[in-house]
């Protein structure tokens, strides 16, 4: 009997939420033994490249892996709601539906997308391009809205904004992560405008990080 697409995913589905469960207890010494236990229980057709490269990150050792253990240093919702969204949607439903529109639509599809809500920013850093573009450039949130839902339907869940500084539009990141809640989201930020409130709002949506970076020499 032919296995459909749904009953597919809805197994593995089944299984990974097992499993995390199971990886609570003891990561570190759980995780290399759920990897062999999925290996052994699972069709060696089902995902093959994606479990792959979990297999190799797990036994390298890599700093991917090291990565995966700094997870369990996170708030258990937010944990929880990364590993269905990044793992589970981006990493394996997710690339099993890239690779089929990919054959499909002779083309390639993103595993992930970049893209600036704006091109403003709150700091004005010599060296630096958004600079010299003020605060004209700017997507509505429809904008926003409309590229992740035609990302999602290419099998794509993982967000990154850049800009400018994504975090003068917080608002709408924010209200972008509620709407979609079978995505990941990472925004770059200079970190200025990040206060109590907007930590509660991250806490509150669960699937929204931050990554530190800084520009040229600041003026601000």
């Amino acid at each position: 009997m032919r296995i459909t697409e749904k009953a597919k995913n809805a197994a593995l589905q089944t299984a990974i939420g097992q499993g995390l469960h199971y990886l609570e207890k003891d990561p570190e010494t759980n995780i290399p033994k759920l990897m062999h236990l999925i290996d052994k229980l699972t069709p060696d057709d089902w995902y093959r490249a994606q479990r792959d490269a979990f297999r190799n990150v797990i036994e390298s050792k890599s700093h991917w892996y090291d990565l995966i253990l700094k997870v369990y240093d996170l708030d258990a919702g937010v944990r929880q709601t990364f590993f269905q969204n990044f793992i589970m949607n981006a990493a394996l439903l997710g690339s099993a539906t890239q690779e089929e529109v990919s054959e499909r639509e002779d083309c390639n599809v993103p595993w992930a997308i970049l893209l600036d809500p704006t091109s403003a920013c709150n700091m004005h850093c010599i060296g630096c391009w958004a600079a010299e573009y003020g605060n004209r450039l700017n997507l509505t949130f429809d904008e926003l809205d409309n590229i992740v839902t035609q990302g999602k339907a290419l099998g794509t869940h993982m967000y990154i904004f850049t800009g400018g500084e994504p975090l003068v539009r917080k608002k709408d990141v924010i209200a972008l992560c509620e709407k979609h809640s079978d995505c990941e989201f990472l925004s770059f930020t200079n970190g200025t405008l990040i206060d109590e409130t907007f930590c509660q709002d991250m806490l509150r949506v669960k699937k929204l990080c931050t990554c530190h970076q800084s520009g040229g020499l600041c003026r601000s």
